[in-house]
């Protein structure tokens, strides 16, 4: 009977170990943090800072990007772009977003206010993303997908964060290659790359960070 309690004892110890272990591992996630709640945060750049990079060539917008309310510290943060005065492949373009938002999930810390994200493409069933230029010569789209890496946020002094996209392997679908289109082809390809640098703050005042262990 001693010997069975003894037995049941360890085992509890290793349950709680066990759950102290994932506590610890819960509370290492990074969170997207406001100094007040709830909270939206905007983010916008000219073209050329943000740069999607195909086969056939880069697209390029101004864009603005608005979050999701954040009701509280949260390790995802969801976006919704808008891009115009956009250029694909060297021709005049538009991008419709079709309502798709981008998902950004904190991942790591890799030094002091510098972390690791990786982000998802959410699109409403049926939509994409849909880059159409040269009048319609050249279109392609950009389907939601999951797990692309890697997005680097960095807190700046007196609050916000800026966000440095360095993604690659993204797939997308060329649905038109006309003549003067520079792809090779229609159909589903994996080389896509999104590069660039977002400056985010709070809107209405006060600030946003990432933070974590």
């Amino acid at each position: 009977m001693i010997r069975n309690l003894k037995v049941l004892g360890l085992a509890i110890a290793a349950v709680m170990a066990m759950s102290a272990m994932m506590a610890s591992a819960a509370s290492a996630v990074p969170q997207f943090t406001a100094s007040a709640y709830p909270a939206t945060v905007t983010g916008s750049n000219t073209k050329g800072s943000e740069v999607f990079t195909t086969e056939g060539g880069k697209v390029e917008c101004d864009s603005h990007f608005v979050s999701h309310s954040l009701a509280a510290a949260s390790s995802t943060l969801t976006v919704t772009p808008t891009y115009t005065n956009c250029e694909a492949f060297g021709l005049n373009a538009t991008v419709n977003t079709e309502g798709c938002t981008y998902v950004f999930h904190a991942t790591e810390k890799v030094s002091t206010g510098v972390y690791n994200n990786h982000v998802d493409v959410v699109c409403p069933t049926g939509k994409s993303i849909k880059i159409v230029a040269g009048g319609g010569l050249c279109r392609a789209e950009i389907k939601g997908q999951n797990g692309l890496t890697t997005v680097k946020t960095t807190n700046v002094a007196g609050g916000g964060v800026t966000v440095e996209p360095n993604v690659s392997s993204v797939a997308y679908t060329v649905t038109t290659d006309s003549f003067g289109c520079p792809f090779s082809g229609t159909g589903n390809k994996t080389d896509g790359k999104y590069t660039g640098h977002v400056v985010v703050t709070r809107v209405g005042g006060g600030s946003v960070s990432v933070s974590g262990e």
